[in-house]
């Protein structure tokens, strides 16, 4: 038995969903190992599965899909990415009342517990200050009370394959980094907090423990209480499992591919070209093993 993730490395609920329900009827996935070379199948079979968790930005294209899903038996829970920035820095993304819209459609149809809102990353610049996100969480907040119980925040890393580019991104469109002290992170950070509660949520911090204090819970997004309640069994064996520093998750499998989403997020770490991400992406077919192109 595995939690599964779908996944981290790409957005499957988006661009995805026709392969992975494909998946599910044949009841195993092929996965490339994201550091080296070779394949691995990994089960889907219901009997294997103690639940899923997804990562998206727009549900839309997968919303009957996961109530085919649930009339399978197969419990599942949302992460759910709604930030509002500039589309020049977050092309793919539909508007924040479209997305609200689904997450609240989401909460209804398959019961509390079920959405996870991520306000994450959050990437300080020019424009985009403190003040700006304080304000900006506040309106996303209101539009978000009652289709979940929590958010979970971060703030940019600056992974190798974009620490060049973004900066560069930002500058092109007038909106230079901001590198602010960790006390000015520490006093966002609960000010988000207050306002998450007045909503209704708690705020999760996502690998910032160094930066968790008050009201501020430390993340773990893949989480094995989470899939209890919605699951409604016993998941205690399942063990914590890091999947990078001061991560919290529980263990899963990921099943996703990197460069395979064509959303072109400026501060994407999953793909190493977005132009590459984008030709992928059409290149795979619903019965495709794996989350590569068929060639």
């Amino acid at each position: 038995m595995a939690i599964i993730s779908a996944s981290r490395r790409t957005d499957i609920p988006a661009f995805h969903s026709k392969w992975f329900m494909d998946k599910i009827a044949r009841g195993a996935v092929m996965v490339k190992n994201p550091f080296g070379a070779g394949t691995r199948e990994v089960s889907l079979r219901r009997a294997d599965v103690d639940g899923i968790v997804f990562w998206s930005r727009d549900y839309r294209p997968m919303l009957d899909d996961l109530s085919r899903l649930k009339k399978l038996g197969y419990p599942f829970y949302c992460h759910f990415t709604i930030i509002g920035y500039p589309k020049w820095l977050d092309p793919g993304s539909p508007s924040i009342s479209a997305a609200a819209d689904t997450a609240r459609r989401l909460a209804r149809d398959h019961g509390p517990g079920t959405v996870v809102w991520r306000y994450d990353p959050v990437l300080l610049a020019e424009g985009m200050e403190g003040r700006w996100h304080l304000e900006n969480f506040r309106a996303l907040a209101s539009m978000m009370e009652g289709a979940t119980d929590e958010c979970v925040t971060s703030f940019i890393d600056f992974y190798a394959k974009f620490s060049r580019s973004l900066p560069m991104v930002m500058e092109t469109n007038g909106a230079p980094m901001a590198h602010p002290g960790r006390e000015e992170l520490l006093r966002l950070l609960e000010s988000m907090a207050a306002v998450a509660g007045e909503h209704g949520m708690k705020l999760a911090a996502c690998c910032e423990k160094e930066d968790v204090r008050g009201a501020v819970a430390p993340a773990r997004c893949v989480d094995r209480g989470r899939m209890e309640r919605v699951a409604g069994v016993d998941l205690s064996a399942i063990k914590s499992r890091p999947t990078r520093r001061l991560c919290g998750c529980h263990a899963s499998v990921d099943i996703g591919g990197y460069d395979s989403c064509p959303a072109g997020c400026a501060y994407c770490y999953a793909n190493r070209s977005q132009k590459k991400a984008a030709i992928n992406a059409r290149g795979v077919m619903a019965a495709n093993p794996g989350l590569w192109p068929i060639t």
